[in-house]
């Protein structure tokens, strides 16, 4: 699927013209030092592959970690999945968007998702640990940003989820 007819397909499923880029323009202020968290989905989606930078960006290595995605979606199909970035560059007129570390609210345990990625060793995170052990183990969070176009401040967020069902995984 082309960009084109890839923006013309999240249009008709209501994602109603979404630019991440956009928005972070937009909540600027709001962010600056801090992070955001961004669906899954809407960092890795093609429209904005050249603006969103992931620690590895090797194709085969993408494509890897959304096999694990989908392995972990099939084990619970309630799973969310949010990129955690821990930089965003306003400096120059194209903003870029860094990140290592993936949080995954989900009811799969610990040591299934270590099981999941030693089949996928090369994409092995650095660390996988449930952010009940420490919420803050991944900075200063701020806003959040949905797929369906939602920006949530991270207060209300975290309110609705249990933070034992929240693991992060961070490559360093």
């Amino acid at each position: 699927m082309n960009g084109e007819s890839q923006k013309l397909f999240l249009q008709k499923c209501g994602f109603i013209n979404m630019d991440l880029i956009n928005l972070i323009n937009k909540y600027k202020n709001e962010i600056l030092d801090d992070s955001i968290l961004i669906e899954y989905d809407l960092f890795f989606n093609n429209l904005f592959k050249e603006n969103c930078k992931f620690v590895f960006d090797d194709d085969k290595e993408l494509k890897e970690l959304n096999d694990v995605i989908l392995k972990i979606k099939k084990i619970d199909k309630n799973a969310e999945i949010y990129v955690n970035t821990y930089g965003i560059n306003f400096k120059n007129k194209k903003i870029f968007i860094y990140a290592d570390t993936l949080w995954i609210d989900t009811v799969v345990k610990l040591n299934e998702i270590f099981n999941i990625f030693r089949v996928f060793s090369k994409i092995e995170p650095s660390s996988i640990v449930s952010l009940d052990i420490d919420e803050t183990i991944d900075g200063t969070v701020s806003l959040v940003f949905s797929l369906d176009g939602k920006i949530e401040d991270y207060e209300s967020f975290i309110r609705n989820r249990r933070l034992s069902k929240i693991k992060s995984l961070y490559w360093d």
